[in-house]
């Protein structure tokens, strides 16, 4: 028996891009893709011996419809399942029988198996030899659910494409899942459950020694590791032991920067702040999500109460790491003030890597179902399901601000001088941090400044202009070129995202400039911060 395992496109169509995508960092690299299908992986692994296997990537190859196979396996998140189902019709019209899983089918699977020959929900490590078995018996079954999350110290390590890990950016690993919190946006208690699982320690740093050494580039002599856990930090006392386990890899060299997902608790541990420098952390992904007492209330996001927004990013910083701040916008809770606040926060702070996302209610999710009832959701759609489309009727504001407001975010934070700022903050606290400076050698400079000076001749005045100053901030500091390259893979995904600006983008700039409260019906408290809320000033204090 043969399986092809296929890695989809996100989007349909080529020429659409998704800024975690990195499609202008690859590109300078020449590479194909920031990670393959971890998950994808993680199945093919579990196949039983005796079967062959292919993995296919189309963001690297094209997907042949006519290469002998036997069954073709499939996953999809809600956002790429448009792109799924039309690769499974081109399968299911040559006579090849097609098997999906993933958040999407877990949720949706009557919907699914409308476009499949068979369904797999929820974590499928344990139940996926069976589905191989069946189909080799002609007993394949349309749906298979596994009900039982599987200890995680039984999951085998991922199976890499042969020979292909050079065409990757990042590696990932994933040491825990589930989560007991219940945030309303959120769908990941109903996939992975509420209970934490975690891999054992002695695991974990295994599948970090057997990961391919091959470099990704010149930039890059080791390929930087992305932790995929929705939180690190599930349990600290599990968080600690697997630090400590780190600690001598990142002394011997054997790590290499690495980044993880964090509540914003961890910045109130200082000796657990401490192993994540000395485990060689070199950036924290946390989920703000919104600036607003308000909005954290209404999506029941009480851990964001834990400290001061302002005295959790500077505790992070005075580690030397970087933060990756997840920022939502379009809340019930939010007026127009909010695209002008959050900026004004990034700024303060000094977050270097601000990422947004429109408010999507997802399949699965309490705000979905909430949604639909009050007839708000426009469309099923779901390749528009992405965070950067607007598919709801927002309550204190138009559809066109919000969708405008996302937009001046991130022109805002990656297309003018406020880049800069951060990124010349930065570098100036990682000059000043009583460690050893950890920029780039002038030979990756160069390497460097030679891939965007085409860039930078294709370009119009304003590209050019940034790349000038670009230049200039990356010698005057002897900076990390990653994180430069890293921004302007940003700058490039605020000039794609201008094609989706409204009709009235010019009415709403002076909007968006001038942050007007927003009149109608609103509370006095919505535009409150999170650092004016008691609860965390008190714990503040306390630190």
């Amino acid at each position: 028996m043969h399986i092809t395992f296929i890695a989809t496109r996100k989007n349909s169509d080529p020429a659409e891009r998704e800024l975690y995508e990195m499609d202008f960092l690859l590109r300078i690299l020449g590479l194909k893709r920031c990670f393959v299908d971890l998950g994808l992986q993680t199945i093919a692994a579990c196949t039983p011996p005796g079967v062959e296997m292919t993995l296919v990537d189309e963001y690297s190859e094209e997907i042949d419809y006519t290469a002998p196979t036997d069954l073709v396996a499939l996953s999809a998140k809600t956002s790429c399942v448009t792109r799924v189902y039309e690769v499974a019709r081109r399968f299911r019209e040559q006579g090849t029988t097609v098997v999906l899983g993933g958040i999407h089918a877990t949720l949706r699977p009557d919907e699914a198996l409308e476009h499949v020959d068979c369904v797999v929900t929820g974590e499928a490590e344990q139940v996926w030899p069976q589905v191989v078995a069946d189909a080799q018996a002609g007993k394949l079954k349309a749906r298979y659910d596994t009900g039982d999350y599987p200890p995680l110290d039984q999951i085998p390590l991922p199976k890499w494409p042969t020979g292909r890990a050079k065409r990757y950016l990042f590696h990932q690993i994933q040491t825990t899942r589930g989560c007991p919190f219940t945030c309303r946006f959120c769908s990941v208690p109903d996939i992975s459950g509420q209970a934490f699982r975690f891999k054992p320690v002695d695991r974990v740093i295994a599948e970090l020694r057997a990961l391919p050494k091959t470099a990704a580039s010149p930039l890059l002599a080791k390929r930087p590791l992305y932790v995929v856990d929705d939180n690190f930090i599930s349990r600290t006392k599990y968080t600690r032991e697997l630090l400590e386990a780190m600690v001598p890899l990142a002394q011997a060299g054997e790590l290499p920067p690495w980044s993880a997902e964090t509540t914003l608790n961890v910045a109130q541990d200082d000796a657990l702040l401490d192993l994540f420098r000395d485990a060689g952390c070199a950036t924290l992904i946390v989920g703000i999500e919104s600036i607003s007492q308000a909005t954290l209330e209404a999506m029941a996001k009480g851990i964001n109460f834990c400290m001061t927004y302002q005295d959790a990013i500077a505790r992070i910083h005075d580690r030397g790491m970087s933060v990756v701040g997840n920022f939502i916008v379009g809340f019930d809770t939010d007026t127009r003030a909010v695209f002008k606040d959050t900026l004004d926060f990034i700024q303060e702070t000094g977050i270097l890597y601000p990422f947004f996302s429109i408010l999507t209610p997802m399949p699965g999710t309490a705000l979905f179902d909430e949604f639909k009832e009050a007839g708000r959701l426009d469309h099923t759609d779901w390749a528009r399901y992405d965070t950067r489309h607007v598919v709801f009727e927002p309550r204190l504001m138009r559809r066109d601000e919000l969708m405008d407001g996302y937009i001046w975010l991130y022109e805002q934070a990656y297309g003018t001088g406020l880049m800069l700022d951060r990124l010349d903050r930065h570098w100036r606290r990682k000059s000043s941090d009583g460690g050893a400076h950890t920029g780039s050698p002038w030979t990756e400079r160069a390497f460097v400044k030679a891939r965007l000076l085409p860039e930078m001749a294709r370009g119009d005045a304003e590209l050019r202009q940034l790349y000038r100053q670009s230049f200039k901030v990356l010698s005057q500091h002897k900076g990390d070129a990653g994180n430069l390259l890293t921004m302007l893979d940003s700058y490039d995904f605020v000039r794609f995202m201008r094609r989706y600006r409204s009709e009235k983008w010019e009415d709403n700039l002076q909007t968006f400039t001038e942050a007007p409260a927003q009149p109608g019906p609103t509370d006095d408290n919505l535009t409150a911060p999170q650092w004016h809320n008691e609860k965390a000033k008190r714990r503040s204090a306390r630190l």
